[in-house]
């Protein structure tokens, strides 16, 4: 498994941090506040070396109420890149439309770990066949969706989802759908938005899959 720096940088990072709502819907962002977040959705393409040219053409799509390839797990990639970085198992996704999407669940921090810094810089923990208190997270340039989970590895069963954070770039509110467990191996958010830019309603969803003891993302 390749090894690679972070590519999201500390102001991006904010950015996301500075946007993500709690549980209540969102007012319609100032159009400074829409500016930065299209901004932002630039630099993270730019960091992952997507040109000018493809970015121009994906946020002017966005806007008009289009999507990009990386909205959906769906969409085959035509390049990805896995690694532990800071403590999370991260895959970076490249598709065919020039969009990108970076994935991420938290792992662990187990005894042998403790001095390691890839391990956990937050709360995951390990309790026996339990994994308690993890991240998982995606991220697009535009729509960001988090949440925490607790799992067991030997029964592949999801015992608890909680913290539900996200980012809708363009959208004039945006609201929590559900977060929870809708089958006993699966745990998933839900996000309503109405986009501004392009007037529709749509809904987002990050959901974390327990098989053979290994949680991976899906995302729509």
């Amino acid at each position: 498994m390749k090894l690679f720096v972070p590519l999201l940088s500390v102001a991006l990072l904010a950015a996301v941090a500075a946007t993500v709502p709690a549980t209540a819907a969102t007012a319609a962002p100032p159009a400074a506040q829409l500016s930065a977040q299209l901004e932002a959705a630039d630099d993270f393409l730019a960091a992952h070396g997507v040109d000018g040219d493809t970015r121009d053409r994906l946020i002017e799509r966005y806007v008009a109420g289009g999507r990009w390839d990386s909205f959906s797990n769906e969409s085959l990639p035509a390049r990805v890149e896995t690694g532990v970085v800071d403590g999370f198992r991260e895959t970076v996704a490249h598709y065919a439309d020039g969009s990108v999407s970076v994935t991420r669940v938290e792992q662990p921090r187990t005894e042998s770990a403790l001095r390691d810094a890839d391990s956990s810089p937050n709360s995951c923990s390990v309790d026996g066949d339990m994994r308690n208190d993890c991240s998982v997270d995606t991220w697009v340039g535009l729509i960001q969706l988090s949440f925490k989970a607790s799992y067991n590895v030997a029964t592949d069963d999801v015992t608890n989802v909680y913290g539900a954070g996200w980012q809708i770039g363009g959208a004039c509110s945006s609201s929590l759908v559900s977060l929870g467990i809708p089958a006993h191996d699966i745990g998933r958010l839900d996000v309503s938005a109405q986009m501004c830019g392009a007037p529709y309603n749509s809904t987002f969803f990050l959901a974390v899959t327990l098989s053979d003891g290994v949680a991976t993302e899906s995302w729509g």
